[in-house]
């Protein structure tokens, strides 16, 4: 659950690691997020197109999920991503998905950053616990 302005930051993100992944010299590309979806591309934009339904389920307007679609197609040939359980049950799900300490520390700086909206959702979680930024398994897929 994000409140909406960082439910409609997450859009934005997802198609900037996208191109950071995939751009050559692309500005966010030493990030580490950048890093932790190497080689995850398709999950990635499956990740990024359910935030965008969510964010268009709200009446909000949309143009991420088809610049995620079309550079998905493009970069990688991957006409429609599949669903989450489908890219699991293919071993194509980072491996830091589900991770407690990795979704404790991102649960922390929500509460940091708006503790009168995500207190009560994560109530006990401590608002001062350090990011968790895991590398992946793989190496980076070659850029487009």
């Amino acid at each position: 659950m994000l409140d909406p302005r960082r439910l409609g930051k997450q859009r934005v993100e997802a198609l900037q690691v996208l191109r950071a992944l995939t751009v050559p010299g692309y500005g966010w590309r030493h990030h580490p997020v950048v890093r932790m979806w190497a080689g995850y591309e398709e999950a990635l934009v499956r990740y990024g197109l359910e935030v965008c339904a969510h964010w268009c389920s709200l009446g909000r307007a949309d143009t991420c999920a088809a610049k995620m679609l079309r550079e998905l197609a493009e970069c990688h040939a991957v006409a429609e991503p599949r669903t989450q359980p489908r890219l699991g049950e293919a071993g194509e799900l980072p491996p830091w998905l589900g991770d407690r300490a990795l979704h404790l520390s991102h649960r922390s700086a929500l509460v940091r950053k708006d503790p009168s909206f995500y207190g009560p959702i994560f109530a006990g979680t401590p608002d001062d616990l350090p990011y968790l930024w895991p590398a992946s398994d793989r190496a980076p897929s070659r850029p487009c």
